[in-house]
């Protein structure tokens, strides 16, 4: 049971981080969000439908940044008040003081880890699948914009003179094949856009107009449909790991090794067989397999670091309390701009370089993420340990 005194510093900590919670919430969308939905065209109501997939993928971040702000403000207002001076000299130990902010790092490290297990990686893959809903009125915000679509990853390019409602005026259509080359040229009078998520197409309807195919025929019309299959198509397309919970990426792992494991054999009996008995094909049998071994290493390295990381970025919000607690007692000062910078360049320093080092390892198979995503945090809590018995202390 929390005492008089705990409850109140338990409370004081809650209000600051609740309140830096909204704030930077606020800001990330604003800032953020709200920028790059501009540049890519999206409406009003595009943007509220994709921010509240958004946020939860944002909170294992910015929670351990607002639990630091939240202690670093609260210890640091009481050190520089001298509240600290007259708690010790009323005969009670320091870490008493400390219970509120561990308790809530604690419970905040939990419930960040429940969110990552499942919900999180959720609203990442509702969030994939929404943009094919959204995919439509997103080309027809584009080209009410910029009067064109070009993206390199969609087989289709389109450039217009208007758009007016669903209708564009004098389009001009270019659809291209897997390698990048116009495969069909369409020009029209009017035409309109329709996306049919069953089939994964995007279909323009073009009426008057010529169409050019292979740079070489090229024919009238009064009505043409021209379909053009969607780029990651949520049918097709490969499930990145931060879409995955916890559960999906074990099982995904068993049958990345088994694939894996396969490729390689297949990769020793082509190796094994004499360069005449192999069949000549555009790419050759080695390289192929190679290739594919690759693709399975780096997704396999994806899958460990997301499984790795996940309890490691759920952690830093108690490391982060960690460290932040005795740095602002030592410091003592009321600026809560001047104690968060304070806290947060150890955090700067050590914790997010060593992170950064071990996924980009881990993922390249050079590290054991289960032990590289931790060392951040293992350095930070030890340095923070350090530092409390030296607050304690003195």
């Amino acid at each position: 049971m929390l005492g008089l005194l705990q409850r109140y510093i338990l409370g004081e900590l809650i209000r600051v981080f609740v309140l830096a919670l909204v704030a930077i919430t606020g800001i990330f969308v604003l800032a953020g969000v709200v920028q790059e939905a501009s540049q890519q065209g999206l409406g009003p109501e595009q943007l509220l439908d994709i921010i509240p997939m958004l946020l939860p993928g944002t909170l294992p971040f910015t929670v351990p940044a607002t639990v630091l702000f939240a202690v670093s403000v609260v210890y640091g207002r009481m050190a520089h008040d001298n509240e600290l001076t007259a708690i010790k000299s009323a005969g009670l130990p320091l870490r008493l003081v400390l219970v509120p902010a561990l308790l809530l790092g604690v419970l905040l490290s939990i419930g960040i880890y429940l969110l990552y297990r499942e919900y999180i990686p959720h609203t990442h893959h509702r969030l994939r699948t929404t943009v094919f809903v959204e995919f439509e009125r997103f080309i027809y915000a584009r080209l009410k914009r910029d009067l064109c679509f070009n993206e390199p990853k969609v087989p289709l390019a389109i450039w217009v003179k208007d758009v007016q409602g669903r209708v564009l005026i004098g389009p001009t259509f270019k659809k291209r094949d897997a390698e990048g080359r116009d495969e069909i040229v369409g020009q029209a009078l009017e035409a309109e856009l329709e996306v049919d998520l069953v089939r994964g197409e995007i279909i323009a309807h073009l009426i008057q107009g010529t169409i050019t195919k292979d740079d070489s025929m090229t024919y009238s019309f009064a009505r043409e449909s021209i379909p053009v299959p969607l780029p990651n198509h949520r049918e097709n397309r490969q499930v990145r790991a931060r879409e995955r919970s916890d559960d999906e990426i074990v099982e995904r792992r068993l049958v990345v090794r088994q694939e894996l494991r396969e490729a390689l054999d297949m990769l020793d009996e082509v190796r094994r067989q004499p360069p005449e008995a192999l069949a000549e094909t555009a790419v050759p049998p080695e390289v192929h397999w190679r290739f594919r071994i690759d693709m399975l290493k780096r997704e396999l390295g994806e899958l460990n670091v997301e499984l790795a990381m996940r309890p490691a970025l759920a952690a830093g919000c108690l490391c982060f309390v960690l460290i932040g607690c005795p740095v602002a007692i030592w410091f003592q000062r009321r600026d809560y701009l001047s104690n968060f910078v304070t806290c947060f360049l150890p955090i700067v320093v050590i914790n997010y370089p060593l992170m950064m080092l071990a996924i980009h390892l881990g993922k390249d198979g050079r590290l054991d993420p289960e032990v590289g995503v931790w060392l951040g945090n293992l350095v930070l809590g030890t340095v923070g340990l350090v530092l409390l018995r030296y607050v304690a202390r003195h």
